[in-house]
């Protein structure tokens, strides 16, 4: 084990990840030969091939398989030491994050991230992308530093913390006739609904959870915009958190927001990332803005 290059675990990790050099390749910010160079000393060093062809794709070899487990940790553990010892200010550290949120959440945080980076941390580059473009495995990727957004299903590895429990309401286009009648739930319960996420809010009671599986979902879309657009050209209902609420009011939006004579619960909106940069100070650095961000544009 003399000499050996621990960069090579780092390329056995990315081409175990996505069983392609050109993705490894992109992944880690260099040449897909390059790659190839690593993988002829990968399979040297553990005298296995570890990825074979399998008509136009790799697939790897059942060592490669039982090698996969170990050696992610493994890099992971190394970097999260690498994190918690490297230094970081703002003002002059040059590092990229990727933050993976909501349309809402994106445009939320879009102008507000921006104009402090440029401010106060001129070498930062910040990477918003949409979170439904990834699958729940996204923050065990390189990919994605930080999730904004919904609970959702995650990896035991990944650390959440809840930076908000946004209430719950209904929304309907201007003129809606539900805006000038009682807001029961027999009375709601006559109109469609357009829905955008499929899980109960936390906090449901039983009335609550009876209505929200007994209301008559017409469609569903993708995100809360696509939702609003839906809703202002019927007579159907939606059910959007507060912070879409607070989103819509300062874009002038022609869509009305009402509460409903029961309680339809909460959803939590958390912070989510790799535990590998639980200790990172630049990690932490752009959690605590992007919270408190989020926090004031509540307000």
């Amino acid at each position: 084990m003399n000499n050996f290059d621990f960069n090579l675990l780092v390329v056995l990790n990315a081409l175990l990840e996505d069983c392609s050099v050109n993705l490894a390749a992109r992944k880690l910010n260099v040449t897909a030969p390059a790659i190839s160079k690593s993988l002829n000393k990968i399979r040297a060093l553990f005298n296995d091939p570890i990825l074979v062809r399998s008509g136009t794709k790799l697939i790897p070899t059942p060592k490669a398989i039982a090698l996969k487990e170990d050696v992610r940790q493994l890099v992971n553990r190394i970097e999260s030491m690498l994190n918690t010892n490297m230094a970081f200010e703002p003002h002059t550290t040059t590092v990229s994050f990727t933050i993976a949120a909501n349309a809402t959440i994106v445009f939320t945080l879009n102008a507000l991230l921006f104009c402090e980076v440029q401010r106060s941390a001129p070498n930062v580059f910040i990477n918003l992308v949409h979170d439904s473009d990834y699958d729940d495995d996204f923050l065990r990727s390189n990919d994605i530093d930080l999730y904004i957004g919904e609970m959702r299903d995650l990896n035991p590895e990944i650390t959440i913390r809840t930076i908000h429990s946004a209430k719950c309401y209904f929304m309907c286009r201007c003129g809606h006739p539900i805006l000038a009648s009682d807001k029961s739930m027999d009375n709601l319960l006559k109109y469609h609904f357009v829905q955008t996420k499929e899980k109960y809010p936390t906090g449901t009671d039983e009335a609550a959870k009876y209505f929200w599986s007994a209301r008559h979902v017409m469609g569903a879309t993708p995100g809360y915009m696509a939702t609003m657009n839906a809703i202002t050209h019927s007579d159907a209902l939606a059910i959007v958190p507060d912070f879409v609420v607070t989103t819509m009011k300062k874009l002038n939006v022609a869509v009305e927001f009402f509460s409903a004579d029961f309680d339809l619960g909460k959803r939590s909106i958390i912070q989510a990332w790799h535990s590998k940069h639980n200790h990172s100070p630049c990690h932490k650095w752009l959690r605590d803005l992007t919270k408190g961000m989020f926090i004031d544009s509540m307000k």
